[in-house]
């Protein structure tokens, strides 16, 4: 049977990988302790947060380590991955250095798509979304056009480590300017524009996590994640707002 030492550093990174990942608090406690359990750890102790993970295992004598969440993202491959192994490893446990190879392996695997794929897709969902609030399909190359310059400098923002807020405000700003450009340029609606412009950079993934952990009981996790949507959806509507009272539009 493995020791607490050997299996605290498995169930610490797919905990880690679980919550840069995107996954919900609920699913990475419960994923963290079954794979202790699998490894005859009787007494589990998990704290999950959106910014942080701290666990204990042992029974006597308990070890603790405390992981801090920097970045994170959504990739439910690697959430898919990190569950799919965890119930491999309750059917049938492999040595804990194995285990903890493989779950390292899986929170650098890159997506399933080309990483220009994302910010081409996304621009194109985006200018699709455009006709839910009134654009015709004129506005949709404009809107794309917006939106992929939108993309490229939040993550120019993200590339000088500046804080996401930043990134966010400096997006809703680019939208405003790219739309009144568009409008000037090729007669798109302006409205319109700046809307596909920060369409999916809107935080509705975050604010729905938030209401499924609060649902679940956890009500830290949802708070933080409430924080955190509110910071970015006030982000971008001051960047519109900015880009507006520059242009005069305000």
């Amino acid at each position: 049977m493995a020791s607490a030492a050997e299996v605290l550093p498995v169930v610490a990174a797919a905990g880690e990988v679980l919550l840069s990942s995107g996954a919900e608090v609920t699913r990475v406690e419960d994923t963290v302790t079954r794979i202790a359990q699998a490894y005859g750890m009787s007494e589990v102790g998990i704290l999950a947060m959106p910014t942080g993970l701290m666990v204990s295992l042992g029974a006597d004598h308990h070890l603790t380590v405390v992981r801090r969440i920097r970045h994170r993202t959504v990739a439910l491959d690697r959430v898919s991955a990190v569950n799919a192994l965890s119930r491999e490893l309750v059917a049938s446990p492999i040595p804990p250095a194995e285990a903890l190879g493989r779950i390292r392996a899986i929170g650098e695997q890159p997506g399933p798509l080309p990483p220009w794929s994302d910010v081409a897709l996304s621009g194109l969902a985006a200018a699709a979304a455009t006709m839910l609030v009134g654009g015709t399909r004129i506005d949709l190359g404009p809107a794309l056009l917006a939106n992929i310059l939108v993309q490229g400098v939040q993550r120019l923002v993200g590339w000088m480590r500046f804080p996401d807020a930043i990134g966010d405000f400096m997006a809703g700003g680019t939208a405003v300017f790219c739309a009144l450009a568009l409008n000037a340029w090729v007669g798109s609606e302006f409205a319109v524009v700046v809307a596909g412009g920060i369409m999916i950079l809107l935080p509705g993934l975050a604010f729905t996590s938030s209401v499924r952990d609060a649902m679940a009981g956890d009500l830290l996790s949802a708070g933080a994640r409430a924080l955190e949507a509110t910071m970015k959806a006030a982000a971008l509507a001051a960047g519109v707002a900015s880009g507006l009272y520059l242009t005069g539009r305000l």
